[in-house]
């Protein structure tokens, strides 16, 4: 069993040093669906004006239990303004909320 109030917890612990707020520089956060390694994976995107493109690794959530990862996204939500960027997903709902991820 996963709980996921300890996911979103890890989550934001390793976002917190790797988030220091830059001029000109854009962050979010990249929720891929890795349905060969049946996970979902959470990295921070990080582009600055003429420098290349980093995507540095956070954490990966191991199910593919939408339900879960929609109550780790919403925690997640609560402790950090990023954007999230979702990955890999297709035309799917959450299915709590009934949403269209995105």
């Amino acid at each position: 069993m996963i709980d996921e109030t300890k996911e979103s917890a890890l989550i934001l612990e390793r976002l917190q040093p790797l988030f220091t707020a830059q001029w000109h520089c854009q962050y979010r956060i990249d929720v891929v669906n890795n349905q060969y390694g049946h996970v979902f994976n959470f990295f921070l995107d990080i582009r600055r004006p003429k420098h290349r493109e980093r995507s540095i690794p956070l954490h990966s959530l191991r199910t593919t239990d939408l339900e879960v990862l929609e109550r780790v996204i919403s925690q997640v939500r609560q402790g950090t303004a990023l954007t999230l960027n979702f990955v890999d997903f297709g035309h799917v709902r959450w299915p709590l909320s009934q949403r269209w991820i995105r």
